[in-house]
């Protein structure tokens, strides 16, 4: 017996260990496709996160280029003339800052000065270097980023209004000062400054003007902050910065998106706030032009265009789906191996099982029937005996063809058509049937009918449930037990209830012992076919009925089947009591 376990378990052990090793080289395969994928999707975003690096350095090149050029414009167009001319420079009457405004256009339409090329100053200063005195002249015009004023009765330039404080002026001449002595004016001869004061971007450009006496003045201008990100934004939607193949028709600014910063890391413009990309470009401007920062970067919007063929799409999501869908489904595989493992291992125990009791009677029905064939039984008593020992035999190997055959039917629907039945009437005639088969094992059946009701049932369906109870109670009950069949009417339903005296179901095998191929654990070591309990709970479901265990008075089990009863029951007998005692043969 050992041995043959031990090689269902192996059997099993060899079927569940090929499907296994399948299944788990498909998740393997799944996972590596998966992280191919994904590798070559991270290399594709690495080619393309270089190219679109390398859109936007271009683009910050181009813009700075560009900023650059229209810087020294402007500068050139508001301060250029302090160096125009050698009377400038040998004159001993330098200019004052009220008087560098005459030195812009004149536009005889506003009796105004403004520029042509880039934005108008907000103020003209003017001082010596090494000397903190400063000459302001600021614009008091309406729109002072528009024109310079002039009064109309004298042709000159309207008196400037004294606003800028001593600390401002200070500030001027410091800042100044220390940007001339560290920053190289280039060859352009102009300077930027975009400093802060009190919280407020100062933009001013300036330039040096030698004297032949040996002083250096310093001239320039301060825009308003307003004026200035004019300025930025005017070359960003210039034309020429980004070549037709980059924007396709679109304004530069729908393309890139532009963050300037100042020498100490403010920000001075953005053309896109909030918009972000790790594609980005920094590129610092030198000293002369303001130290400023510009940070170029292609929107994420417009990435896929500039690339040919569009940006690579991840598959890592669906990726990761698949290899989740292919877990699930080997797991779900597995699950359903060990099923049919299980399930062919139950089929082979149930095989082994109905063998061994198809074999018991009829090797009896054999030695009892060369018995009578050899002429061993002399009397007419022996031949008697040997005749009952073959009649109950028979009867043992019917039922247990009719349960094989019964179970066969499991879940066809073909159940015969019920007709009214006397169940107190059925289940005596039933129980006088088994009374041979308890008697092998010394066993007695006791039966009390309580009340007689009347069921819609046919008598093969009440044998299948009353047969398989015996047959259960005599083979997990001890040798020379009672077995106690009671049948009573509770409401509208006929209650069967089958008590024996053994050690009884455990609770937690209770709902167990009802799966086909299921057999109780239990102290006689009895084995049965593991089907029995399963015809019974089969035939009481179809019948509209419930099956349960309890536990019986003096031990054991008792199985309780209610059905329900017929409308026009017997009159309920007067306690009626009938008892049987099976005789010892």
């Amino acid at each position: 017996m050992k041995q043959s376990q031990l090689g269902k378990t192996m059997g099993s052990s060899v079927r569940l260990r090929w499907p296994l090793l399948v299944l788990m080289s498909s998740i393997g395969l799944t996972a590596f496709a998966a992280f191919d994928a994904q590798r070559a999707v991270r290399g594709q975003n690495r080619v393309v996160n270089r190219a679109v690096t390398e859109f936007s350095s271009f683009a910050a090149w181009s813009y700075s280029e560009h900023l650059k050029q229209h810087l020294t414009t402007s500068a050139a167009e508001v301060i250029g003339a302090v160096n125009h001319g050698d009377d400038m420079h040998t004159n001993a009457r330098i200019p004052e800052a009220d008087e560098l405004a005459h030195y812009l256009p004149t536009d005889g339409g506003c009796d105004c000065h403004r520029t042509r090329f880039g934005p108008n100053p907000a103020a003209f200063f003017g001082f010596k270097l090494g000397n903190t005195v400063v000459d302001v002249a600021r614009n008091v015009g309406a729109l002072p980023h528009e024109s310079w004023p002039v009064d109309a009765s004298s042709n000159h330039l309207m008196p400037p209004v004294e606003v800028y404080t001593e600390e401002e002026r200070r500030w001027i001449a410091d800042t100044l000062t220390a940007h001339v002595r560290t920053a190289s004016m280039g060859d352009h001869g102009f300077g930027l400054v975009v400093g802060r004061f009190e919280g407020r971007t100062r933009p001013i450009t300036y330039t040096l003007m030698p004297t032949s006496w040996g002083d250096t003045m310093v001239y320039g201008v301060e825009y308003l902050p307003s004026v200035f990100q004019g300025v930025l934004t005017r070359v960003l939607e210039g034309k020429g910065l980004l070549p037709a193949t980059f924007t396709r028709g679109q304004r530069n600014r729908d393309v890139v998106a532009m963050r300037i910063l100042d020498g100490s890391g403010g920000t001075i413009y953005e053309s896109a706030p909030g918009v972000r990309s790790p594609a980005h470009t920094e590129l610092r401007l030198p000293p002369e032009f303001g130290a400023m920062t510009v940070n170029a970067m292609i929107r994420p919007d417009q990435a896929a265009s500039l690339i040919i063929g569009g940006t690579p799409r991840s598959r890592l999501p669906f990726l990761l789906g698949l290899l989740a869908l292919a877990a699930a489904l080997s797991v779900v595989a597995i699950a359903q191996i060990r099923r049919e493992t299980e399930l062919a291992g139950m089929r082979a125990d149930f095989v082994s099982s109905i063998s061994h009791e198809l074999r018991t009677p009829l090797a009896q029905i054999r030695l009892y029937l060369e018995t009578l064939r050899l002429g061993r039984a002399s009397t007419p008593e022996q031949r008697a005996w040997s005749l009952d020992h073959m009649d109950r035999e028979t009867t043992r190997l019917s039922n247990l063809v009719e349960n094989v055959l019964r179970f066969s039917r499991l879940g066809r629907g073909d159940e015969p058509a019920s007709r009214t039945i006397d169940l107190g009437d059925e289940i005596e005639n039933i129980v006088d049937e088994f009374r041979p088969l308890a008697a092998t094992r010394k066993a007695s059946i006791e039966l009390e009918v309580n009340d007689n009701p009347l069921v819609m049932m046919t008598p093969e369906c009440l044998r299948h449930i009353v047969v398989n109870l015996l047959d259960n109670a005599v083979k997990y009950g001890p040798a020379s037990q009672t077995i106690t069949v009671e049948v009573s009417r509770r409401a509208e339903e006929a209650v069967i209830a089958v008590s024996d005296e053994g050690s009884g179901v455990p609770p937690g095998e209770r709902d167990r012992i009802w799966r086909p191929f299921t057999r109780a654990q239990t102290s006689t070591g009895a084995a049965g076919s593991g089907i029995g309990l399963t015809i019974v709970r089969d035939v009481v479901t179809r019948h509209g009925g419930r099956a349960g265990i309890e536990d019986a008075k003096g031990g054991g089990a008792r199985f309780v089947i209610t059905i329900p009863a017929s409308q026009a029951s017997n009159p309920p007998a007067q306690n009626s009591v009938i008892r049987e005692h099976a005789a010892v043969p």
